[in-house]
């Protein structure tokens, strides 16, 4: 029988995303991807399995060969890596959306912030307890409804 306190397969899964979207790692790699689609043929067609080719082979050079987190950081990647389909679009516009994503921020981070103003008002204003527990509610509710 597995102790109460075990992290589940998916537990562990969204506590490896939130560290690497926290980390900001994704967006340095979206980035990366972004300057090698610019700087190597920006004018041919983007295709959905350079998409892929891509997500593995930058989390692979960045945290080795069939690692867990190699694996986690490439299903992150392609998460934020927007899909191809049958639209027609080239490599150099593909950098844009790539460059657009990396600018923003993940929902992670959104909830981490939530949580560090949550923690901040909690412990600043002890004679309004009841509203620095609300932001600490909501704080946790957004972010169960982000995972």
């Amino acid at each position: 029988m597995p102790e109460p306190t075990d992290l589940s397969q998916p537990d562990e899964a969204l506590r490896q995303t939130r560290v690497i979207e926290e980390t900001g790692d994704l967006r340095q790699l979206l980035a990366r991807i972004a300057d090698r689609l610019t700087e190597n043929l920006p004018d041919q067609q983007m295709r959905d399995v350079n998409r892929l080719a891509y997500a593995r082979q930058y989390a692979e050079a960045e945290h080795g060969y069939g690692t867990d987190m190699t694996r986690a950081v490439e299903r992150a990647l392609l998460r934020q890596m927007p899909r191809i389909d049958t639209r027609t679009i080239t490599r150099g516009e593909y950098a844009l959306l790539l460059r657009a994503r990396a600018g923003r921020t993940t929902r992670a981070e959104r909830v981490a912030a939530l949580q560090r103003e949550a923690a901040e008002a909690y412990t600043a204003a002890r004679p309004r307890e009841e509203q620095a527990l609300a932001a600490v509610v909501c704080a946790r509710i957004d972010g169960n409804v982000s995972a």
